[in-house]
């Protein structure tokens, strides 16, 4: 994604922060959403009219390191922040590194401090690169979507068009890709349905049906 998308992008989530009057009073985080999916089980439109819906800015994993690659953009997240909520987002991040079992990389890093920073900052959906597991639980919706395999091959054929043999191949190498980022980077199996408040099935809910239940469990959740 070219860098002026990631600047509009970055400034319309500044004014839904101002429109919260955070900078005013920021005694609790805001809610977020955490979005981790099987590939190609229909995440990325789910969290989209999520955004819609809720009028939340949706990170993804290609913005997440674009805003990582640009250190103008990244210091456009932390404008207008007290400077104890900065130290309270520097503290969790670090505190990540230290109790729980991530990786010392410099990207990572740099891709947890913005993404604890979005969710911390809250009215944001943040579509995968491990948040579930960086955002603290008591300000996140964490959420995964899943599909059968047959159901994620047949989509994934019929999106890229490709052969059933070429989506099978595909498939089975984004599903080993993200299997190996999340044991490699945070030590956990992101299937693990203990490490969210909500699973949705696509195949059986619908991508609609599934929207459904993930923002009345936010609004149940974090009523308000």
């Amino acid at each position: 994604m070219a860098t002026h998308s990631i600047d509009v992008l970055v400034e319309q989530q500044a004014r839904r922060w101002a429109k919260a009057h955070e900078d005013a009073v920021q005694k609790a985080p805001k809610p977020c959403i955490a979005v981790s999916r099987l590939p190609f089980s229909g995440a990325t439109e789910l969290a989209q009219k999520l955004g819609i819906r809720l009028d939340y800015g949706l990170f993804g994993r290609e913005m997440v390191d674009q805003i990582a690659a640009e250190e103008g953009v990244s210091k456009g997240l932390v404008a207008g922040l007290d400077e104890h909520v900065e130290s309270r987002i520097e503290r969790h991040v670090l505190d990540g590194f230290r109790r729980r079992n991530f990786t010392e990389s410099d990207y990572l890093r740099d891709a947890t401090r913005i993404v604890g920073t979005l969710g911390m900052r809250g009215h944001t959906i943040v579509l995968g690169r491990g948040a579930a597991i960086i955002l603290p639980a008591d300000n996140t919706l964490r959420v995964l979507v899943v599909a059968p395999v047959e159901w994620r091959r047949e989509r994934l054929a019929r999106i890229q068009k490709l052969s059933e043999k070429e989506a099978a191949e595909r498939l089975e190498h984004d599903d080993a890709g993200r299997n190996e980022f999340w044991k490699h980077n945070f030590g956990v199996d992101h299937t693990d349905p203990q490490l969210y408040d909500i699973v949705v099935n696509t195949a059986t809910l619908t991508i609609d049906g599934a929207t459904d239940l993930v923002e009345a469990a936010f609004k149940q959740r974090f009523p308000g």
